[in-house]
């Protein structure tokens, strides 16, 4: 794996990127600002911390109209969709990658927002069976403390340890399956979670080396996060309003540059563990084809 090829991804495609840090920052200000314009906010605030508050009037309280409800259902809508969204557009960005193209793929909402689903859908799955993990090792856990007191300390070290395991392998499990989804063109290679476990295990070394790139990213974008909100923090403070949309593109701009340096790591992780290349089949590109 190319630390720095992956680093320099989105930068490439910096226009990509910002043309979607823009669609779903006016998406979700729209959204804002008829809750924000719509309500007596200050006088709710003023009613919920007993003190009164700049521009409050105590005593005026009114329910809920039709304008800040459909705000407040359109802010979640676009926050569940915009995460489809990104999820089923990673398997195109990932394809594209096995493909040696460097540039983003262009963007079909319909179809990354069923991708993303289907992958969310799979995500349960993995979840489902790291809770399962945790509750039986509880169980046990809990069962051999009872019978031999001077094994919890073992048995909560080997709990921890087991389960920190597991989360590596199933994390790696699901990236073996988007990045499959994505070589071979079926969904249903996300959800094959045994057979993408074992092949993740069986290559864990790679794993291993995709986990610490994937934390430096964490690092290195979210201090330039930080350093950036310092700056513009003054100015979020100014107005409400556009306070917030700056901080919605900040989030966005950093959190969706780090996604993507992501993204193209599963790529070339899948490349390295013999995913992709001659795996690809072109005439299974859409979604359920079999």
């Amino acid at each position: 794996m190319n630390f720095s090829s992956a680093f320099k991804y989105p930068f490439r495609n910096f226009a990509k990127v910002m043309s979607i840090v823009l669609a779903m920052t006016i998406a979700f200000s729209v959204f804002f600002a008829m809750i924000l314009n719509s309500y007596d906010w200050a006088t709710l605030l003023a009613e919920l911390f007993g003190h009164d508050l700049p521009g409050s009037s105590a005593g005026t309280l009114q329910p809920l109209g039709g304008t800040t409800i459909a705000g407040i259902v359109g802010l979640l809508l676009v926050a569940v969709v915009s995460g489809f969204w990104t999820s089923g557009y990673s398997v195109e960005v990932v394809r594209a990658v096995l493909r040696e193209q460097e540039w983003m793929p262009a963007v079909d909402f319909g179809r990354n927002v069923k991708d993303g689903a289907y992958l969310f859908a799979a995500s349960l799955a993995y979840w489902a069976l790291f809770i399962a993990l945790i509750v039986v090792l509880a169980v046990f856990g809990g069962l051999i403390g009872e019978i031999v007191e001077f094994a919890r300390p073992v048995v909560a070290i080997g709990s921890i340890v087991c389960v920190t395991g597991a989360a590596f392998v199933m994390g790696w499990g699901y990236f073996v399956g988007m990045a499959r989804f994505a070589a071979e063109g079926d969904h249903k290679a996300s959800w094959r979670i045994w057979e993408n476990m074992r092949f993740a295990w069986s290559n864990w070394q790679k794993g291993a080396r995709l986990a610490l790139y994937m934390i430096a990213f964490s690092i290195i974008y979210g201090i330039a996060r930080q350093i950036v909100d310092g700056v513009f923090g003054g100015l979020m403070g100014a107005n409400l309003f556009a306070g917030f949309t700056l901080s919605i593109i900040i989030y966005y701009i950093f959190n969706l540059m780090q996604h993507f340096s992501t993204q193209h790591l599963i790529a070339q992780y899948a490349e390295e563990i013999g995913l992709g290349g001659d795996r690809y089949n072109p005439g299974k590109d859409k979604v359920g084809v079999v």
